[in-house]
């Protein structure tokens, strides 16, 4: 009988392949975990706000409660979070009878390579899945440090603006005009390329300030 012979190189990128395949499956169920606890720990809390803040660790990492402190807020991000997850749990949304939902959605499918076409798909169920609250705010999915992504990232926030023209309760806010320079996150703002410092949130919260007076004086 013919011995099999395995070339060492070849048994190394083999190990390794079989390395990177295992750290992802453990990352991956590590991640729907998190995902799913931070679900339940929502779903125990059904307080009614006038404002929801939803999206992904972007959102989840902002004090809205300490920035807007006389307006009855809550914030539902999710670290991790992508738009076809966040339709499982619009539940959540609909139960705090809010007046106002902020969104910002879209990084997390974009770094993994989804396509912008068909994140927008997604987008416009969750629009779609909202139509009876009375105002959607869609922030525009922020600009990173990667032109590889940035250029998708235009593309998804293109699609966006054309979805929220076409809901009567929905208004697109393009948060990348204060927050990116030459066609990037700006460093300053930023602690990773990604994600935003605290400086960061002071530029995003005074962006939306007007919009959180309008509901309080409303009240």
């Amino acid at each position: 009988m013919p011995k099999c012979f395995i070339h060492p190189s070849a048994a190394l990128i083999f190990g390794a392949i079989l390395s990177i395949l295992l750290v992802t499956a453990l990352a991956t169920r590590f991640e729907n975990a998190a995902w799913q606890a931070k679900v339940d720990e929502f779903r125990q809390f059904k307080g009614h706000a006038d404002i929801v803040m939803f999206g992904d660790s972007l959102t989840a990492s902002g004090d809205w409660q300490e920035m807007f402190p006389r307006l009855s807020i809550i914030n539902r991000g999710i670290s991790g979070e992508r738009v076809g997850s966040a339709l499982l749990r619009l539940d959540q949304i609909t139960a705090a009878q809010p007046r106002l939902v902020f969104i910002m959605l879209g990084i997390n499918d974009i770094r993994r390579s989804a396509s912008p076409d068909d994140v927008a798909a997604s987008y416009d169920k969750i629009i779609d899945r909202l139509a009876d609250v009375e105002s959607i705010v869609v922030q525009s999915t922020l600009l990173t440090n990667s032109e590889v992504h940035n250029a998708a990232i235009k593309r998804l926030n293109s699609a966006l603006i054309a979805l929220c023209s076409k809901a009567a309760n929905c208004r697109f806010v393009d948060l990348n005009v204060p927050l990116s320079r030459d066609g990037s996150l700006r460093p300053d703002l930023t602690t990773d390329g990604i994600h935003l410092n605290g400086a960061g949130y002071r530029v995003w919260g005074n962006q939306l300030r007007p919009m959180m007076a309008a509901v309080s004086a409303e009240r």
